[in-house]
């Protein structure tokens, strides 16, 4: 699961509203943004939509050509496409918001916001899209980790800094949570599917899943300080440092909270269905 904490976007001018007086009381009531559309429009959450896709179909290209997907039907990578239809996550992903709402601090999420939705906010939008984009190509992720290890190993301000914001943001546990949730789901869908030589238990599912977790932690962050250089090098050691307290902060918290529980019912659905599809494939079958 990736990270998105920093993922920001702009918002209406502060006052706005204020400044139009002439408005009728009732066009104001229809103006106003629920909670939900404030998340996702703050975070500009519709631009992650297409990557989501992009990246799940590009890892299940990887996959069919290492051989790492049976059966016969469509390309993997289409059936992958179909599942991870860009209208249909913004659906799930709506969900999961307000899902996650239901549980979070309306002050916090509000102040929250109104960090994602400053000046700084944005910019942090733009260099985390552009950096994700950018590692969709498997040679500039490469290419972003051999980077990280180079700069910790002369010792970079800036990894030092990323290094600190994984830690004191608590970004690994999150994802590598997310990620262990998405494979039992694969696996549940697989099983119901009959993908399994010898139907397995619910627990062995979990025994199965929560095996992975010390190779999910390490690929989680290695993934995260990579990903986080590539988006942040061109900031200000105080602009850095401005995020990091942000980050680590109750608000900004509070924000990625309601975006980790987004995620992973996204991940979670999206993964059963991968998983039927992958079972029913074994059979010559199609979801």
């Amino acid at each position: 699961m990736l990270n998105v904490i920093a993922i920001v976007a702009g918002m209406a001018v502060p006052g706005a509203v204020a400044q139009a007086p002439l408005l009728p009381p009732a066009t104001l009531v229809e103006a106003r943004v629920s909670p939900s559309d404030r998340v996702w429009q703050a975070l500009d959450l519709q631009m992650i939509m297409p990557i989501l896709r992009d990246e799940a179909v590009a890892e299940a290209a990887d996959m069919e050509a290492d051989g790492l997907i049976a059966g016969a039907g469509k390309p993997w990578a289409e059936a992958v496409a179909d599942v991870h239809d860009v209208a249909r996550l913004e659906g799930l992903f709506r969900e999961g918001i307000a899902a996650a709402l239901s549980a979070a601090d309306p002050s916090a999420i509000d102040r929250g916001l109104a960090f994602q939705e400053s000046g700084l906010g944005r910019r942090l939008l733009d260099l985390e899209l552009a950096a994700r984009r950018a590692m969709l190509d498997d040679e500039v992720e490469a290419q972003a980790r051999d980077g990280f290890a180079r700069a910790l190993a002369r010792g970079d301000l800036r990894a030092q800094q990323v290094l600190r914001l994984i830690d004191e943001a608590d970004l690994v546990a999150p994802n590598v949570t997310g990620a262990l949730n998405a494979s039992l789901a694969f696996s549940r869908g697989f099983e119901e599917a009959g993908g399994f030589d010898m139907p397995l238990s619910e627990e062995q599912l979990l025994a199965e899943t929560l095996a992975q977790r010390g190779q999910i932690e390490v690929e989680t962050a290695e993934w995260l300080r990579s990903y986080l250089l590539l988006s942040y090098s061109s900031l200000s050691d105080a602009e850095m440092e401005t995020f990091i307290r942000y980050a680590s902060s109750r608000e900004g918290r509070a924000v990625a909270q309601v975006l980790f529980g987004a995620f992973d019912r996204v991940l979670q659905r999206t993964s059963f269905e991968l998983g039927l599809a992958a079972a029913l494939r074994l059979q010559g079958r199609e979801l």
